[in-house]
């Protein structure tokens, strides 16, 4: 299957008073036409970053993609288009769900006025017609009544409907390819699973390729069809899902793992279940460059050669691939 989004050596920097933050380091990975790609990693670990990066929406006066970096959509380079361009296409072809819903809609217009914009300035829709599409958008992501729901503003509908109405907003233009920012982070977990059911829906009946970006492994198992792991600002592993979670190869992959409740793990004879097991250590500064291997000073596997040289990509075959010295594919 042809990739419609290549990354390669993708590098997104910040300017701090405490230094340069190497925020994403040398990340890449494709996107097939119609897959769902995982990115998951603890907070921190560059997954906004690289999502904000593919769309262009650095701050340009505090941060930047080094030269160097490529981010093709459909062939076309990103990284040399100017604004103007970016404007056209973010919105329209490459569409994104940011995090926190109620921060990113605006709260003095109402919900159907904001749909109704996107459509017009992209497709070109007179005011009615930009209203009667939001309003069947509504309707294509169950919220219920949405004849009237377009008319309300966003503090009079709940997180779950607000979440619903960033669906319908970035889904609006029928975009090639969706990026989801932690869509699900603030809703319960009910809605949680609506909001991900409806996502899966809609990408079968439309077609759109997605990036869900969480840290939420059991998420990733449910949905995607092929995972990155970042650690640090850089990739460490990529597989299948299936994959990934019969056999993960990272010492990290690994640390992720066991640190998810299990309900198929049976309690001792006193009733107590085994604890789960945290990674030790802390996240290094990346704000210094980072000799060897990223996550060496949490690793119970790390060698002299792991501090001292980065790890290349090992092919276990099968699309899965990791950078450690010490796994066994």
């Amino acid at each position: 299957m042809s990739a419609i989004l290549e990354v390669r050596d993708l590098r997104t920097q910040f300017d701090t008073l405490d230094g340069v933050v190497r925020a994403v380091d040398g990340v890449s990975f494709d996107l097939a036409r119609g897959e769902t790609l995982g990115i998951v990693g603890e907070s921190g670990c560059g997954k906004s970053v690289t999502a904000l990066s593919i769309l262009r929406l650095i701050p340009p006066e505090t941060g930047r993609i080094a030269a160097g970096s490529s981010i093709r959509f459909e062939g076309e380079e990103l990284t040399g288009l100017s604004e103007q361009e970016m404007k056209r296409l973010r919105g329209h072809r490459i569409s994104m769900i940011f995090q926190e819903p109620m921060t990113s809609l605006n709260p003095v217009l109402t919900v159907g006025t904001q749909i109704a914009e996107n459509v017009t300035r992209h497709l070109g829709l007179p005011k009615k017609a930009a209203l009667a599409r939001a309003v069947e958008m509504l309707d294509l992501v169950r919220i219920a009544d949405p004849g009237r729901r377009v008319y309300e503003y966003p503090h009079q509908l709940s997180g779950g409907m607000r979440q619903r109405v960033m669906i319908a907003m970035a889904l609006s233009c029928d975009p090639q390819v969706l990026i989801a920012d932690e869509p699900t982070t603030a809703l319960d977990v009910t809605v949680q699973a609506q909001i991900l059911d409806l996502m899966l829906e809609l990408k079968e009946k439309t077609g759109t390729a997605i990036v869900l970006i969480t840290h939420d492994l059991g998420v990733v198992a449910e949905t995607t069809q092929r995972v990155v792991v970042m650690y640090a600002g850089r990739k460490v592993e990529e597989a299948p899902v299936e994959a990934l979670f019969d056999n993960p190869l990272h010492p990290y992959t690994r640390g992720l793992m066991r640190a998810i409740p299990r309900l198929d793990v049976e309690a001792d004879a006193a009733g107590t279940r085994p604890r789960l097991q945290e990674i030790p250590g802390l996240v290094p500064l990346l704000t210094r460059p980072i000799i060897g291997c990223a996550f060496a000073a949490r690793c119970e596997l790390a060698t002299d050669r792991c501090r001292t040289t980065p790890p290349p990509f090992v092919d276990a075959g099968g699309g899965h691939i990791v950078a450690c010295w010490e796994a066994k594919p």
